[in-house]
Parts: C-alpha cells; structure tokens; sequence
C-alpha cells in the first residue's frame, strides 16, 4: 500500500467513513461492548431457517438502530490465498434474529474493464474482501463493505441487505467519506499521466451508482 493511499483512508476515518455516526446514550452503552457471546445461544435467522447463533470469535463491525454487524475471520491470507477470507453476520438486537449474510471470495472475478461509466451489480458470492464494514449512514437497510484482495487495489462493495445485491464501485483507493446525507460516496481512485507518474482523483457518485463528479486531489 502506498502512502498517498494510507493518506486518504485516515481522512476517510476522520471526515465521515465508517463506525462515524451518531447513536444516543443509551444505545451507546448498550453496543460499544457487544460481543458475539452476549447474543443468545439460540435465536430465529432473518430469513426462518433453522435457528443459528454467531460465531465464535466473531467481532462487531458497526451498528445502526439496533442492528449490528459482525465479522468473522475464517482463514487468513496466504502464498497461496491471496486475501483474508471473512464471514458477516447480522444480529438484530429487538428480535435476536441472527442471520449469515456472506462470506467473502479471494477469487472474486475482476470487473474493472466493465466500470468504466460507472458500478456494476455482483453477487453476494463475488465479494472479494471485507477489511472494513459498516453501515451507509441514514441508510440501515445499505453496508458499505470494502478490502483489498490483490495487495493493490480497494474493492468498494455497497451490499443492499432487503435485496440482497450488491454493486461494486468503480474506486480502487476505497472510500474518502460519505455525504452528510449519506446519500452520495466520494471514493478515491488513482489515474497516470501520459508523461508517467500517478495522481490520485476523488469520485462522487449516488448510492445508487450515478456519477456526479470527478476532481483531483493528489499527485505521487
């Protein structure tokens, strides 16, 4: 990773990325410190299959309105797996219900010849990455997932969790910040110039994947 890239996702903490949102005391109280065993042993899965619990060693990512997010580390990388293959898991703390959204795929296919004019649609099961986790703010139902699998690149994800699609953005720096709103991203992405050398360019699009604007930020 270079420095310009470890640059932008300190400002992405700082200025509106993930785990930035407001909740009230009491939620506050209630969640910093959740663990995966405090959610009970048996509980009824989102989707009413058979009952499920989290799993061991999972850890919380991010919470919004009492619905969590945990993550669970199911191999790390390797010569021979190119990434950390992660687990996420939902937990919706009204009703106990636990629910297995995906696990991530090292494997993924690649799509960036086909995000030239904009994000495309991916399965769940074409997840790349999932280093960081976290809710869109002002959008409970949308998660921001995003990794690097190819010791290069960010993959940006944003997973509908009603639909249960996803759409990968067109970013290979990763997330800068979300709006105030919350209803539009502005992702980091590097371009070349003719005569070499690399600069960095800040790209706002909609949740949906209408881009808006392009402006560069940085040159290395």
């Amino acid at each position: 990773m270079n420095k310009a890239f470890l640059t932008l996702m300190g400002v992405a903490l700082l200025v509106g990325g993930c785990g930035n949102r407001t909740a009230s005391t009491q939620d506050a109280a209630q969640t910093d410190t959740i663990l995966a065993e405090d959610v009970p042993d048996t509980v009824q899965t989102l989707s009413q299959e058979p009952s499920q619990t989290l799993p061991d060693g999972a850890v919380k990512a991010d919470e919004i309105n009492g619905l969590f997010v945990f993550t669970k580390l199911v191999q790390k990388s390797s010569e021979d797996d190119p990434a950390d293959i992660r687990s996420l898991w939902l937990y919706e703390r009204k009703t106990g219900r636990v629910d297995s959204l995906l696990t991530t795929n090292p494997f993924a296919e690649q799509r960036w010849a086909e995000m030239s004019d904009g994000p495309v649609e991916v399965a769940l099961t074409q997840i790349a990455a999932a280093d960081k986790v976290c809710f869109v703010p002002g959008h409970p139902q949308l998660l921001l997932v995003e990794g690097c699998p190819d010791a290069r690149n960010i993959w940006t994800y944003i997973v509908d969790l009603e639909k249960k699609t996803a759409r990968q953005f067109p970013s290979t720096e990763g997330i800068l910040r979300f709006s105030a709103s919350g209803d539009t991203l502005i992702l980091g992405a590097y371009r070349y110039h003719e005569e070499g050398g690399r600069y960095s360019v800040a790209k706002t699009y909609t949740l949906a994947g209408q881009f808006i604007k392009e402006e560069e930020t940085e040159e290395y």
